[in-house]
Formats: C-alpha cells, sequence, structure tokens
C-alpha cells in the first residue's frame, strides 16, 4: 500500500498560494460604513483623530493640501508602510511629514486613523463629513 503524503515543498508552494489568494483571512477593510456616511465607532474615533492631527497638511477629507492626498495613497502603500511613515515621519518630495511617535493619541488610534483612510482610499466614503453609525 502506497502512502500518500505531502511533501513539505509542497506545504510551503500551497501556503503561498493561499496567503496571496482572494480568500486570505486577512482585513482588508477594516471599517464599516453605511447609508455611504454613517461609520463604525472605531473609524468614526480615526476621523475624528485625522482631522485634529492630520486634516491641516492633508486635508479636510485626506483629499491632499500640503500634503499628499491620502486618499489615493493608501491606495498604493502598505498599512506598514502608513504606521512607518506616522510614526517616524518622511522626508518628501514637497518637504517633510513630521513624526508622530511622541503623540499617544495617534499612536494608540493608528488602526483606527488607518481604517478612516482606508474607507476613504477604497471609495467607501466619498468627501463629507461622516456621522457615527447608530
Amino acid at each position: 500500500m502506497q502512502k500518500n503524503s505531502l511533501k513539505p515543498s509542497s506545504l510551503a508552494i500551497i501556503a503561498s498560494l493561499l496567503a496571496f489568494s482572494p480568500f486570505s483571512l486577512a482585513d482588508d477593510k477594516p471599517y464599516t460604513v453605511t447609508d455611504g456616511q454613517a461609520l463604525d465607532s472605531a473609524t468614526f474615533n480615526g476621523y475624528k483623530l485625522y482631522r485634529n492631527w492630520c486634516a491641516r497638511c492633508h486635508g479636510t477629507y485626506a483629499q491632499g493640501m500640503v500634503g499628499p492626498n491620502l486618499a489615493d495613497s493608501l491606495n498604493v502603500i502598505s498599512k506598514d508602510e502608513f504606521i512607518a511613515s506616522v510614526t517616524h515621519g518622511k522626508m518628501g518630495q514637497i518637504g517633510m511629514m513630521p513624526a508622530w511617535e511622541s503623540n499617544p493619541q495617534v499612536m494608540e488610534g493608528m488602526d483606527q486613523i488607518y481604517a478612516y483612510l482606508k474607507a476613504r482610499a477604497d471609495g467607501a466614503i466619498g468627501e463629507v463629513k461622516p456621522s457615527k453609525a447608530k
């Protein structure tokens, strides 16, 4: 009787394919938007933090001003790159983004800010003042 077993190299290939498949378990939508402008509690808090700390350079709704359009940028950069830029700052073509690592509100709300910006990047919410979903 022949024993059917997968070799370690076969398992590695299968694992790689699953990791990059559309059926990945990664949460690529860290937000919930209803009625085109009502955000879940965490994402709404991210919007408030964004308005308080980020909007002065990146625009009221992340559409860009002195700083780049983050609604577009989050379609290009990864969450890890976003976190690194916010934490450590970044030198760009038009100037420098400051590091926010010493700001506890920004650091503790990083995932929430990302969720709001990801909703903007995905087109789930437009350039509107959102509300908190009930």
